[in-house]
């Protein structure tokens, strides 16, 4: 969204500023969520409204740990009462409560009918929020130590699953491990097996993820 312009800009904005202690992550996360979102929309087919509702989560999902203990523990949930309690004049209740959904399922349990925050929403809402959360997921993996290591990533559909391309200069073991643990919602939901790939950017070499680089 176009900082400034859009009307979810001064919200997100605010809220960053009181709660979130690493906006760098925050930004990098919400960047990586919407390239993996574009990059299999032919699969998910969600549009333009998604893709703003997933960044708004993407860029709020660790809010939490400003009103949490040190140790960050049940931030994700946090992170969702803070959303669902902030106002959104741009948003609908239920854009609000999808929204605030998927922060809370950017870590820690699949979504699941019976939890509170799907309790109202649609049947397209719940698909919704899965998708959404499951790239959320696997970007916030390919920031695990929270370094912006990673330049982009795309998806490649072959006859053997999706491949996830990983462009990034040196050595992402951490963050390539962590987006393979987190991946499980989106492993759930895609059409077939889901692989990592490193890519060297200077020459765009695929390489395994302990090769050098």
């Amino acid at each position: 969204m176009h900082p400034g312009r859009h009307p979810l800009h001064r919200p997100i904005e605010a809220l960053l500023a009181r709660h979130e202690r690493e906006p760098e992550h925050a930004r990098q996360v919400a960047r990586l969520a919407l390239e993996l979102h574009d990059t299999l929309r032919p699969i998910h087919g969600q549009g333009a409204r998604e893709r703003e509702l997933l960044e708004c989560a993407a860029l709020l999902h660790d809010i939490g740990w400003s009103v949490t203990a040190p140790d960050g523990k049940g931030h994700h949930k946090a992170s969702a009462r803070l959303i669902r309690e902030s106002t959104w004049e741009a948003l609908t209740p239920d854009e609000v409560r999808c929204v605030a959904a998927v922060a809370r399922y950017h870590r820690k349990a699949l979504p699941d009918p019976g939890h509170e925050e799907l309790q109202g929403l649609s049947a397209a809402d719940r698909a919704r929020v899965a998708w959404m959360a499951a790239c959320l997921r696997t970007a916030d993996g390919l920031d695990r130590r929270h370094l912006q290591a990673v330049d982009s990533v795309s998806a490649r559909r072959g006859s053997g699953g999706i491949e996830l391309r990983v462009v990034a200069l040196g050595s992402i073991d951490d963050e390539l491990s962590a987006a393979d643990r987190k991946s499980d919602l989106l492993r759930s939901l895609l059409p077939g097996p889901l692989t990592f790939c490193r890519v060297d950017p200077t020459d765009g070499t695929p390489q395994g993820p302990s090769d050098p680089p």
